[in-house]
């Protein structure tokens, strides 16, 4: 993958935009001490950036899946293909794709996941934009909402014939270039880009979207994403509310779905599984961008508006506050907690080659060095297909302890040896499937991975 070669957004002081930076390092401890497993964050006001941070081994230059995050992105071909004539949102979707459409489900009933199937529908339907079509919903198109990635992969499916590109493609000299975001992989499924998930993009990246959606579609002075757009995505087209109990505490998913995004107590959000965030706060500027991996995201996103909150609209003294000089996912290893066993498990193996040193093996994919005193990084696997992994272990006594991260995902597979044997669990398993060859992405994506430092 080629080096980007992009232009640095501007930084400035946090407390030139209102923020003091106790208030950063509180929230950087927030996140740290309460197991929420933070991997990159940046906090920007007006286009400039107040902070940015990654923990190790994961880096700020390195991209990562986002999961629902790329629902966005989606969202917004469909926008430039509407922008440009070439969709119409309140068509429906036999227009654009060669498939029955028996019950009318129109554009906007997949952009606002209104295409009539309950929640528990949706968990079933496969990623087939025929079965989505004809399978009948319990509740008419356009009157209830229920969260729906099916939805998101025929958008991509229109996006995709209607523009005679890949989403990709498609974005790339729309929204990519315009953004300075370099070259980035989505998944394909069945021939076309994920659509629901599968983007892989650094915090950087993340940051250039949401300042710009918090800009009303304007980055570095340019008008890059229609206007009009942005204001109807981030309108709350659905109801969000528990249907059995719409009076109850509304939270940050009870206030409504755009286009694909979610409105949020403050603005709006980009959001993906474990913690993917890109908060846009479009009447005061702000927009945060985060990746992490918990399984109590809503913790993350409350910790993360009660800094919007703490930000004032006028300049700041300096404070005494500093910020730790770096950031270590390994301090809160004792934090987190494993999850599902991996699956397809066999193979694996964990040996001595010192009393703080290990050599791990990996089916399919290699070996790798593993210690005590530090992150290892590396590229496993050949072929067509590779693992950005980093390594670092302990040993407690008897056992042995080893952390396996995947640095193109927000996952980690965390080991531990005993008079038992090796056992492995994922601390947030992989959505697609609960097994390490999932995570495999292409050479040079996991290059790409590693972060510029590390290559």
């Amino acid at each position: 993958m080629p080096t980007d070669t992009t232009t640095a957004l501007p930084t400035a002081a946090p407390e030139a935009h209102g923020l003091r930076t106790a208030e950063v390092r509180d929230l950087i401890a927030e996140l740290e001490t309460g197991g929420l497993d933070p991997h990159a964050l940046l906090i920007a006001r007006h286009g400039q950036v107040l902070f940015r941070g990654a923990w190790d081994p994961w880096a700020a230059d390195a991209p990562a899946l986002v999961y629902s995050v790329s629902k966005t992105f989606t969202a917004l071909a469909i926008g430039f293909l509407a922008d440009e004539g070439l969709v119409d949102i309140d068509a429906p979707v036999d227009r654009y794709l060669d498939e029955p459409n028996p019950h009318g489900i129109t554009v906007k009933h997949l952009l606002t996941m209104n295409t009539g199937h309950s929640r528990e529908q949706t968990l079933d339907l496969p990623f087939s934009v025929r079965s989505l079509l004809a399978i009948p919903g319990e509740h008419a198109p356009g009157t209830h909402f229920a969260y729906n990635s099916p939805a998101s992969y025929a958008l991509s499916a229109i996006a995709t014939a209607a523009s005679g590109e890949s989403l990709t493609d498609y974005l790339r000299p729309r929204l990519f270039e315009p953004l300075g975001i370099g070259p980035r992989w989505w998944i394909p499924l069945d021939g076309i880009d994920q659509g629901f998930s599968g983007l892989h993009l650094t915090i950087d990246d993340l940051a250039r979207i949401t300042i710009c959606l918090a800009d009303g579609g304007r980055f570095a002075g340019r008008q890059v994403i229609p206007t009009a757009f942005i204001d109807a995505m981030s309108r709350p087209w659905s109801d969000t509310r528990d249907p059995d109990d719409p009076d109850a505490g509304l939270g940050n998913w009870g206030r409504g779905y755009g286009y694909q995004v979610w409105g949020s107590r403050i603005g709006f959000r980009l959001d993906g599984a474990y913690g993917q965030f890109g908060i846009v706060v479009p009447d005061r500027g702000i927009a945060i961008a985060y990746q992490g991996a918990s399984t109590e995201a809503h913790r993350t996103l409350d910790a993360l508006l009660r800094l919007v909150e703490a930000f004032s609209d006028s300049p700041q003294d300096a404070d005494d506050a500093a910020l730790a000089p770096g950031l270590d996912s390994w301090t809160s290893r004792g934090l987190l907690t494993p999850t599902d066993p991996v699956q397809d498990a066999e193979g694996w193996s964990l040996s001595d080659l010192g009393e703080d040193r290990w050599l791990l093996g990996i089916p399919d994919a290699g070996t790798i060095e593993v210690d005590a005193d530090g992150w290892r990084r590396s590229v496993l696997g050949a072929g067509d297909t590779s693992l950005a992994v980093a390594v670092r272990g302990e040993r407690d006594g008897g056992e042995v302890r080893v952390h396996l991260v995947v640095l193109t995902s927000p996952h980690r597979v965390i080991l531990t040896r005993d008079e038992e044997g090796l056992r492995l669990r994922w601390h947030s398993t992989p959505l697609w499937r609960p097994t390490i060859d999932t995570l495999h992405v292409p050479a040079r994506v996991a290059r790409a991975g590693l972060g510029a430092a590390a290559r």
